[in-house]
């Protein structure tokens, strides 16, 4: 298994992204403005991208954003998620970071509460249509 960080979102990124949050979640926008200035994670195994997320500095919540966190349905089950936030927030730490931010959907809260150490935050929202809620950890 290897991983990459990338400067500028990759081709890899994207078709993952857009299998997981266009094709399955029906979400309609993918892509922002955040794109531009995040650092771009991908998991490769035997050379094929299977999961993704971003990483960028956030002012609205003055800390980093950790967010489109996607594994690919054939690869899920086996801890990729928890493998993929925890190298986001080590390169987090790398440049100084002491919280991080994720917008995490309501049906996934207890993955970032249970296994990863978050705490959720606020009333829920909505992203597209989605219940949302804020998560935040100290590093």
């Amino acid at each position: 298994m290897d991983i990459k960080i990338f400067d500028k979102i990759p081709d890899e990124a994207r078709f993952i992204r857009e299998t997981v949050f266009l094709q399955e979640q029906g979400f309609e926008k993918e892509y922002d403005e955040n794109d531009d200035i995040a650092k771009h994670i991908v998991i490769f195994e035997n050379g094929e991208a299977i999961a993704t997320c971003r990483l960028y500095w956030d002012n609205e919540v003055n800390c980093h954003h950790v967010g489109r966190i996607a594994v690919l349905k054939p690869h899920r089950g086996k801890g990729l998620g928890i493998k993929i936030v925890t190298e986001a927030e080590k390169e987090i730490k790398k440049m100084g970071g002491k919280e991080v931010f994720i917008s995490g959907q309501v049906q996934v809260v207890e993955f970032y509460v249970k296994k990863l150490g978050y705490t959720q935050y606020g009333e829920a929202y909505l992203e597209e249509n989605k219940p949302h809620v804020a998560l935040k950890k100290a590093l």
